[in-house]
């Protein structure tokens, strides 16, 4: 199941949050090794402090969190504005009302789920986020990832289009904007019912 929430629901749902922050931190920090602020267990940054994102979690039954992700209005600050700038010689910055930026895309590792399992968190996270583009009016969803996630993308059925190429230097990392479209939501769905009814249901 996918839900919704806002910082403003982190009073009512503490435990969502704080398993979501520490999933970050044991994907972001510990696993890549990215320099992000770990305070507690818990990853957080100043967009989860001071700007008004919309996260996106998959739950089960009892309230475990399989995965997250955040996203922000492209009109306020986004990290492809600020921490993500210098990585790309050309210009990327994209802001517009029915553009959001998508981040802190994070399955975490548990114990017992394998490759499979990892994939059908991750179409559930898109087919959620391009079902909520369409209700609210958002067209497009920008994002920076590392250039072999394309092979994903495409096999959940829901492929970017390259923005931009980040600086060697930086690494194997694309900027690329997806279109929230009614066939993008049909293909992700049709791909998952496939997946699912070839696979053992996820269980953690």
């Amino acid at each position: 199941m996918i839900i919704n929430l806002s910082r403003d629901d982190r009073i009512e749902n503490p435990a969502l949050f704080d398993q979501m922050f520490q999933s970050r931190a044991a994907v972001f920090h510990d696993r890549l090794g990215w320099d992000v602020v770990v305070k507690d267990g818990r990853e957080t940054d100043r967009y989860d402090e001071e700007a008004d994102p919309v996260y996106l979690l998959a739950v089960d039954g009892d309230q475990r969190v399989h995965g997250s992700l955040r996203l922000l209005a492209t009109t306020g600050p986004t990290m492809l504005q600020g921490e993500f700038k210098h990585f790309f010689d050309d210009d990327v910055d994209v802001a517009a009302p029915t553009i959001w930026e998508c981040t802190r895309f994070c399955v975490p590792p548990i114990v017992g789920r394998s490759a499979q399992d990892v994939g059908t968190v991750s179409a559930e996270l898109l087919i959620g986020l391009c079902e909520l583009c369409l209700v609210s009016g958002i067209e497009f969803v920008v994002g920076v990832y590392e250039t072999p996630m394309t092979r994903i993308y495409a096999r959940i059925g829901w492929s970017p289009e390259p923005l931009a190429r980040a600086r060697p230097e930086i690494g194997n990392i694309t900027a690329g904007i997806w279109e929230a479209t009614p066939a993008a939501l049909s293909s992700m769905r049709q791909r998952l019912s496939a997946r699912m009814s070839g696979q053992r249901v996820l269980v953690a």
